[in-house]
């Protein structure tokens, strides 16, 4: 791999600068950052706080593309990068196993949507813009990304950023035209309604944390209640919604995403029972 520290280095970045505003600029990106570092497959997604979108897929399986629309469709509400990101973060590299829940990796959106696709590690160039913010991912598929590794991306992180934000001012007027992107629905405000007509507003908090995949003890730390709190709170949603398990909570959850968006006033998971009950 080549280091970052070389004249090789400066030259590919100064070819990649040539390329910014360009609609190749992505995808010369992911070539530059992988003679660097091994990465199985890259991605830019683009978060404004009422829509996601894919603006850049790199080399992605059929499985991850099939992953990708399904995301678009409201899955990543349940992504805790769509959770990190709503509430405001710097310009920087992140890896993904320090922003996501405690028990993330046993939640039923990993194991339903994620495990499939088989991400091992990830790292993300996030570049904030006016509170918008566009995610470079970097993905292993295989092993994990070493502390080697770590440290190179550490080292041309304001360099990548600083490129990133420029390409995207010159190009925000057409980017998503040139790279093909595709909108999501109106589903920001999907964790607002959902259950409204049901549950408490501290109950809704509460099914929102479950389904992100915090631990009971990461719930009660997240919204400064005690174990015993969460445990009554679990038992009065479940019994509310005539549910025994987590299963059936996320189950619910993916019905309701469908019925989302044509207001912000109606709650998806009534429409979701009265349709059963028509049926």
């Amino acid at each position: 791999m080549l280091d970052v520290h070389t004249s090789g280095w400066y030259q590919l970045l100064a070819d990649l600068t040539q390329k910014t505003g360009q609609a190749g600029f992505f995808e010369a990106l992911s070539d530059v950052l992988g003679q660097i570092i091994h990465i199985d497959c890259t991605g830019v997604i683009f978060y404004d706080g009422t829509e996601v979108s894919n603006v850049f897929e790199g080399n992605l399986s059929p499985e991850y593309s099939e992953y990708l629309k399904q995301y678009l469709q409201g899955m990543y509400l349940l992504d805790p990068h769509y959770s990190f990101l709503s509430n405001g973060v710097a310009t920087g590299l992140y890896r993904f196993r320090d922003i996501a829940p405690d028990c993330f990796h046993e939640s039923k959106y990993y194991e339903s949507f994620v495990k499939p696709v088989g991400i091992t590690d990830e790292f993300d160039f996030i570049v904030n813009i006016n509170n918008r913010y566009l995610d470079f991912y970097l993905n292993r598929l295989s092993g994990e990304f070493t502390a080697q590794d770590k440290i190179a991306l550490t080292a041309i992180t304001p360099m990548i950023c600083c490129l990133i934000e420029t390409h995207w001012q010159i190009q925000e007027k057409t980017c998503r035209q040139s790279e093909q992107s595709t909108y999501t629905p109106h589903y920001h405000s999907f964790f607002d309604s959902f259950g409204k007509s049901i549950l408490t507003s501290r109950e809704q908090e509460v099914v929102k944390c479950i389904l992100h995949g915090h631990s009971s003890k990461s719930l009660a730390e997240k919204l400064n209640i005690s174990l015993s709190t969460v445990k009554i709170h679990r038992k009065n949603i479940y019994q509310k919604l005539d549910i025994k398990t987590q299963s059936e909570l996320f189950s619910l959850c993916i019905q309701s995403l469908s019925l989302s968006g044509s207001s912000d006033f109606d709650d998806p998971l009534s429409i979701l029972k009265s349709k059963r009950t028509s049926d």
